[in-house]
């Protein structure tokens, strides 16, 4: 077993030039690129009550004339639901559309639907048709190309799901308890050509040792990166020590990008809550891109100050990162005690 590496209390900080590419969006979420050049692009939707219907897929070409930049979105399909989970969570949570992810001549898209059920929707069709059913939360999705069939995520009963044409949905690993038995709650998968395993960033869910703190009762940076073997089911600790890890991608040199989606929990949101500015859970502007090499041990920060990041997507020489989660609009406190409404966006890190 390799020895994983540890998130130091203070890494190496190389920050990487940063662009926004793309403002008002509603819960942006998975990424994909396509051999244009294109983006395609899932938004969870508004959350909104009066919105109930707001999850959509979008293109982003990319601009002729500036390099790195795309032009304004363009909506492919809409009309997917959004679930706003605050109720229940006590945490700004949206969730509908989760990612997207293209293999064997075929783009999926997954769905976390508790009304109708959850699917994986193809886009051949328009509008995009439900190709597999399932229960539950649906989240990260990603083509095997030596299984052929399509891996995805369950964070609500922490598992690793596979489908297939001729199975439909079979569970591949239930992965265990974390160090203080709190759930493992995966989040993003990634294929890894090197081994044919996939890696897997496990959140750490609640404590719920501590009613008081119902929505943010987290262990501190009880989250980690892990190896799965779809076929054995062995499971190998990448990297440990990392605070609430969302979005994860592999550069061609070796090292795993993973996002932190913020620095520390607070100000949940109660059931009687009424629009004041709160963090809602998970402090805001205060997420990192780090960069791992996992041969090395080597750490370093290479973005910083991001607002609740949760997906990532490799293109030629940069990284896309997803940003700003939950309630569209709603007032957000700031670092310097200043007031923003919520907005999603996607950020470009030069590499």
């Amino acid at each position: 077993m390799p020895v994983p590496v540890y998130i130091p209390a203070r890494p190496t900080e190389t920050l990487r030039p940063s662009t926004i590419i793309a403002e008002g969006l509603l819960n942006p979420r998975g990424l994909c690129v396509q051999a244009d050049g294109s983006l395609l692009l899932t938004e969870a939707g508004s959350g909104l009550p009066e919105q109930p219907f707001s999850g959509r897929i979008s293109r982003l070409r990319p601009d002729p004339h500036r390099p790195g930049a795309y032009l304004p979105r363009e909506t492919l399909a809409q009309g997917f639901r959004a679930m706003n989970m605050q109720a229940r969570m006590l945490r700004d949570e949206i969730m509908g559309l989760s990612d997207i992810a293209c293999g064997d001549g075929r783009c999926l898209v997954s769905q976390t639907d508790y009304v109708e059920g959850s699917k994986l929707l193809d886009l051949q069709y328009t509008p995009p048709e439900p190709v597999f059913h399932s229960r539950g939360n649906l989240n990260a999705l990603c083509y095997h190309p030596t299984r052929h069939s399509w891996l995805a995520v369950k964070p609500d009963t922490n598992q690793l799901v596979e489908f297939t044409g001729e199975q439909g949905e079979r569970v591949l690993v239930q992965l265990p308890e974390l160090d203080q038995g709190q759930e493992a709650v995966p989040v993003t998968l990634v294929y890894e050509p090197a081994t044919d395993a996939v890696l897997i960033s496990l959140f750490s869910g609640e404590l719920q040792g501590d009613p008081a703190r119902k929505g943010i009762d987290f262990a501190d940076k009880a989250g980690r990166v892990i190896r799965v073997w779809p076929d054995s089911g062995q499971i190998e600790v990448l990297i440990q020590g990392l605070q609430l890890p969302t979005g994860l991608a592999l550069c061609p040199q070796g090292n795993v990008l993973v996002l932190e989606l913020c620095d520390r929990l607070q100000q949940p949101l109660p059931p009687d809550w009424n629009g004041e500015p709160l963090h809602g859970g998970f402090t805001r502007f205060t997420g990192r891109l780090l960069s791992c090499n996992l041969q090395t041990a080597q750490v370093a920060v290479l973005a910083r100050g991001l607002d609740t990041p949760s997906n990532l997507c490799l293109v030629e020489d940069a990284v896309l990162v997803s940003e700003g989660m939950g309630l569209a609009g709603r007032p957000l406190p700031t670092p310097d005690n200043n007031v923003v409404p919520l907005s999603g966006r996607l950020l470009r890190v030069q590499l």
